[in-house]
């Protein structure tokens, strides 16, 4: 049989070719947040400004993509290769602009000798006159050729780097700071211009309350550069840090005002999905051709559509490839919105490398379960692949919030569903002398617990509720006169926590 839409037919033999190539397509997801290649790199619309020299602070949830842009914009090759996008005379002029950048990323290999570990850091904040923002400074200096009128140590020691010229900081704190005047007012006459990047802030520290002191330093530093014309600097932030550092900096907002938020809409992630494929699919661009009357055209190496990004091609495309439905009416929810909507957080966004292995994991499922099936994706391979997604994503948050596990875990422990009433989960948590409360504190030493040494329990369940709100892993909402807690998919699948009604957290056999 074919399937038909807009005079657009598929038979077997081609959604079985499709079937084949769009899973070798999706099958070599990026997990490392950087590439080398530029056939790699879609450009959002939304994300236009984030790349930005002239936006100083970019905040993003984990896999938002804060990495993968510190990652190209400090190879010159990605960066310039960007300018010849379509991305507007200012953002292409900023872009060209740069004339030399660098990256202090603290989960990068070499992190070590941009930024002291986090075994040394503590010992340099305890030296004389030694503030966080002393530390970014010596940083950003040891970064250029060092000025020999500055009389700032260079150490040699590949064994202790960063003794001598903090130390010798903490004493001349004056030198400092006209030491970064003068490095922008050099590279203003030598008609340079240094981008200066930061991510990874989370890695400064296991201490929640010092990642976000060391944080706020390093925006103080920004504030007092943000004139600077020579040197930029620009912080990509985890959203719970920079809310808590940014709080705490006098002025704050001057530069928060004007941050920019990395987030993935709906068609921001079908137009990644597709271009991804397109690169890799000769079927997939042929197919799009018929179904769109758009083609996917070969520049600089690699394959682009505009078309691709359209929500109303898109949904059509999507149509042709699983149908109007998840099921055989409306009843069970339109096909084009499901996995976005299956997928989104507390705060109605999806990673992309989650929408990503969703997509995988469904055109795997169809392959292997529906092959009979009338689309190239089935709508329960759809269900499916979102299930593999949640497992996968709550697997990458382990890496930066150890304690979310221990927090979640124990609603399905002790048989309850979602939506659950606030004060039955705080029940839970404090079942057993505070079990899971006292769980979450032994992490102490290896992940950024959201409370302060030291607090009572009534605080440890204050922060932990506002921390999974903030975060996007849990939604809160009034009913009834009682405020109830809301589990979106993308964790309570992972968890294998019921919701009446919801997607089931087992697959069909």
């Amino acid at each position: 049989m074919n399937i038909a839409l807009e005079g657009v037919t598929l038979n077997k033999r081609q959604r079985e070719t499709l079937r084949e190539q769009l899973l070798k397509a999706l099958e070599n997801i990026p997990t490392d947040g950087s590439t080398n290649d530029w056939s790699e790199v879609y450009v959002p619309v939304s994300h236009l400004q984030a790349l930005n020299p002239e936006r100083m602070v970019v905040e993003g949830m984990r896999g938002s993509g804060k990495s993968f842009w510190t990652g190209v914009l400090v190879k010159p090759e990605l960066r310039h290769a960007l300018e010849n996008q379509l991305l507007g005379v200012d953002l292409k002029t900023a872009l060209a602009s740069i004339t030399q950048s660098h990256a202090i990323a603290l989960d990068a290999p070499n992190a070590a000798s941009s930024f002291p570990s986090i075994t040394e850091l503590p010992q340099l904040l305890a030296l004389p006159g030694i503030t966080p923002e002393t530390i970014w400074s010596v940083a950003i200096l040891r970064l250029f050729p060092v000025d020999p009128l500055l009389q700032m140590p260079y150490s040699t020691d590949a064994y202790n780097l960063w003794q001598a010229p903090i130390a010798w900081a903490g004493q001349n704190p004056g030198r400092v700071a006209r030491a970064l005047d003068l490095l922008d007012q050099h590279l203003v006459s030598d008609r340079q211009i240094a981008l200066v990047m930061f991510d990874a802030l989370d890695r400064v520290s296991h201490d929640l309350t010092e990642v976000s002191s060391i944080t706020a330093g390093l925006l103080r530093v920004m504030l007092n550069l943000r004139f600077a014309k020579g040197l930029r600097l620009k912080a990509f932030i985890r959203e719970d840090i920079l809310a808590q550092a940014g709080a705490s900096v006098v002025d704050g907002s001057k530069l928060l005002n004007n941050k920019v938020k990395l987030q993935w809409t709906q068609a921001d992630l079908y137009g990644l999905a597709f271009y991804r494929i397109a690169q890799h699919s000769s079927t997939f661009r042929t197919q799009f051709e018929r179904i769109a009357r758009a083609a996917w055209r070969e520049n600089a190496g690699r394959y682009q559509c505009a078309a691709a990004d359209d929500p109303g091609t898109q949904k059509l495309l999507w149509r042709v490839l699983v149908g109007d439905y998840m099921g055989k009416s409306a009843n069970k929810g339109h096909s084009y919105p499901y996995i976005f909507n299956h997928l989104s957080d507390g705060l109605g966004r999806v990673a992309p490398r989650t929408f990503l292995t969703a997509l995988h994991a469904a055109i795997k499922s169809a392959s292997t379960q529906y092959l009979e099936k009338l689309h190239v994706i089935h709508h329960e391979a759809i269900r499916d692949g979102v299930r593999d997604a949640s497992t996968a994503r709550v697997t990458e948050l382990h890496e930066e919030y150890q304690w979310i596990d221990p927090a979640l875990r124990c609603i399905k422990d002790q048989q309850k569903t979602v939506p659950i009433d606030k004060s039955d989960l705080v029940k839970v948590w404090l079942k057993n002398n505070a079990a899971v409360l006292h769980t979450i504190e032994a992490m102490r030493d290896t992940a950024l617990i959201p409370w302060r040494s030291g607090s009572s329990n009534a605080e440890k369940v204050e922060h932990l509720l506002l921390t999974l709100e903030q975060i996007g892993i849990i939604k809160s909402r009034l009913k009834d006169g009682g405020e109830r807690i809301e589990l979106p998919d993308i964790y309570r699948l992972a968890y294998k926590i019921g919701r009446y009604g919801g997607i089931a957290t087992q697959k069909k056999s």
